[in-house]
């Protein structure tokens, strides 16, 4: 699979690992589960933060238009209140690009930033989907100040569909998202937000079609590959990743200090 930092070339059995991560149970700890969401983590050795998993059942919704829905970044900025800015950097093959990705955070902590290589498989109609990223260091889009890099391992997105309109959906991510978050604060956010996002996701899909409909309906990159108009990637402009360079950079932010009753997290993403 992927290392932090390298350029990647996905082949069919790296999708097929993420699969199997996503599907199999030996190992994951459940937190949550009720009203069609599971959710699981499981330790790991790269990060001091526990692998987090989703799985939640969209009954109406089909794998392809939850699949265009994640997609569709002109769309997310309508639906995910938790992101600040998000766009694509360079195109690194006609199924994978380098963007930049950030997200805000309840006060007092710090908005949390990423720059990720993504890579995406539709095996196809009736078929399962993926979308999966990893860290890169692009020298156009520096750390930023007032931000916090976080790092992702290993994020994305598996879906199956289930019936003609109705599907299963995978989150998956190991990552760290840099600085020094209370513990209580990363349970959170497994208990309450994780939950909450896909509420917010299924009723963006009821959404989508019609406003497509009013931008730009035929355009679909991910789709077809020959409307992508970014710059192909230049490899001089990807630096060397260093894990604990960037970690260390943002660890003294004074977040470990917060404490649970100060911070109104319940209502930070809203799922109405």
């Amino acid at each position: 699979m992927m290392k932090v930092g390298e350029i990647f070339l996905p082949e069919d059995k790296d999708f097929r690992q993420f699969k199997l991560d996503c599907t199999t149970d030996q190992g994951w700890t459940v937190c949550y589960d009720k009203a069609s969401c599971r959710v699981s983590t499981k330790q790991n050795s790269l990060s001091p933060f526990n692998v987090l998993r989703v799985q939640s059942e969209f009954s109406g919704i089909s794998a392809e238009l939850l699949y265009d829905v994640i997609h569709d970044s002109a769309f997310r900025s309508t639906w995910d209140t938790a992101m600040l800015e998000g766009y694509e950097i360079c195109c690194v093959l006609p199924n994978s690009d380098i963007g930049y990705y950030s997200i805000k955070s309840p006060a007092p902590f710090k908005n949390r930033d990423f720059v990720t290589q993504r890579y995406w498989l539709d095996f196809g109609r009736n078929s399962e989907k993926y979308i999966i990223n990893h860290s890169v260091n692009h020298l156009r889009e520096l750390p930023r100040k007032n931000f916090v890099r976080g790092i992702s391992y290993l994020t994305g997105y598996l879906i199956v569909p289930s019936g003609p309109s109705s599907s299963t959906f995978y989150y998956m991510t190991q990552s760290d998202p840099g600085g020094s978050l209370p513990s209580w604060f990363v349970n959170k956010l497994s208990k309450v937000l994780a939950p909450k996002l896909m509420k917010r996701l299924g009723k963006a899909c009821t959404k989508y079609d019609s406003w497509k409909a009013k931008n730009q309906p035929a355009h679909k990159p991910w789709l077809y590959p020959e409307q992508m108009t970014i710059a192909r990637y230049i490899p001089s402009e990807i630096g060397i990743f260093d894990v604990n360079e960037t970690l260390t950079a943002s660890a003294n932010t004074g977040e470990a200090t917060v404490g649970e009753n100060t911070v109104e997290i319940d209502n930070f993403v809203k799922d109405d």
